[in-house]
């Protein structure tokens, strides 16, 4: 009989088999046709489809670094795959996301899905789906169109199920609107409130996609150049500029979802006016000065999204402005507070390494007593033993 360890040890060479067998079947190279069926009951799955197709699931958390977001992925997929019982197949695929293989005649499944990770891991899930093929080793067209769905929440924002069969074709734009520009300037000028710029960004973009959605890397492009004609023409105008943060266009490049960078525009012509006055610097250590206070308070939990939807601004633009204040990057800092609050724990309560590493935020004991190591040079247990002496 075998032992408890050699089991969960062959669990997790059985996995890994799956997930890298799926993962070839899905890619170019894709699995030996011949023996696909074979192949699937050797890894003691599925290998009856009735019109296969792909769905893929996106998580919406953000991530302190990648082995975190590993970590989060195999807890969704061993969870999905222990409570789906029709024969549908899980596995992580090579993008960072979760591919759910499965019968087109149970394609109900991916709303109940959607609403049972909701509410297990209280984050909402994106899922594109592809179409059905008639075969699984044509499964990698239904991947592809999975993809592409699930690119679309770009539009449709975060949260949503997405079928590859629902999109429609992307509008084309033949120039530039240096018109809707100039009407979105003369507009902000006048503006005297958040909610004004607020609107002269929402009818910017809503004249441009009156016709239907443009490409994504167009809407990426016109809005690079609109924060560059804009900040040109603030400072055309403008005497006795001071210093300022100018746009990053990578931290667009970053952004997900139209609306994201509605609010990236929104926020940068904001801060581009508080920038130019002269209560700049008091607003800018405010708003620093709030942010510390809301991940000193709730380091836990708190990420560079909580923490920026608390402070009104969007996550990329807080990001700049407090690397920009304090010298530390948003992360680097809410690890301080995170390692401070630890050792004082580890000097003060009798809680074990893990549940310290639970209370300030690391769910991983490996990797927090890692972190702890690299900024204390000692582990938890020899730091607690050195002050305990």
């Amino acid at each position: 009989m075998l032992s408890e360890g050699l089991l969960f040890k062959e669990d997790v060479i059985l996995t890994w088999m799956r997930d890298r067998f799926l993962r070839n079947l899905v890619s170019d190279t894709g699995a030996m046709k011949s023996d696909l069926k074979d192949s699937l009951s050797r890894l003691q799955l599925n290998p009856y489809y009735t019109f296969p197709a792909m769905a893929l699931l996106e998580p919406t958390a953000h991530f302190d670094d990648e082995h975190e977001k590993i970590l989060y992925l195999e807890r969704l997929r061993d969870y999905m795959q222990k409570n789906i019982s029709d024969g549908s197949v899980v596995f992580v695929d090579e993008e960072g996301r979760v591919g759910l293989l499965f019968s087109w005649v149970s394609k109900e499944q991916i709303q109940t899905i959607q609403v049972m990770l909701r509410e297990q891991f209280q984050q909402p899930i994106n899922i594109g789906v592809g179409k059905p093929c008639s075969h699984l080793y044509d499964i990698v067209h239904s991947y592809r169109q999975a993809s592409r769905a699930l690119r679309h929440k770009f539009y449709r924002g975060t949260g949503t199920i997405i079928y590859y069969s629902e999109l429609g074709r992307y509008e084309s734009l033949q120039q530039y609107p240096s018109d809707k520009e100039k009407a979105l300037y003369n507009a902000y000028k006048t503006a005297e409130t958040t909610e004004e710029i607020e609107q002269c960004v929402q009818l910017f973009y809503g004249e441009l996609l009156h016709k239907g959605p443009l490409d994504t890397q167009i809407v990426y492009d016109l809005t690079v150049r609109l924060l560059v004609g804009i900040e040109k023409r603030v400072l055309a105008e403008t005497e006795n500029v001071i210093a300022y943060e100018r746009f990053d266009v990578m931290s667009i490049v970053k952004l997900e979802t139209l609306e994201e960078i509605k609010h990236y525009v929104i926020h940068f012509l904001i801060g581009l006016k508080d920038v130019l006055s002269h209560s700049q610097k008091e607003s800018h250590r405010s708003i620093i000065k709030k942010t510390i206070h809301h991940m000193e308070q709730e380091c836990q939990y708190a990420s560079l999204q909580s923490v920026a939807q608390k402070v009104y601004m969007t996550p990329t633009y807080l990001s700049l402005l407090f690397k920009t204040n304090t010298g530390k990057t948003f992360i680097e800092h809410l690890t301080d507070i995170r390692i401070d609050k630890a050792k004082d724990m580890l000097k003060s309560t009798h809680f074990k390494n893990y549940e310290v590493a639970e209370k300030v935020g690391y769910q991983d004991p490996r990797y927090f007593s890692q972190i702890f190591k690299k900024k204390v040079g000692l582990s938890p247990s020899e730091y607690r033993e050195s002050v305990g002496k």
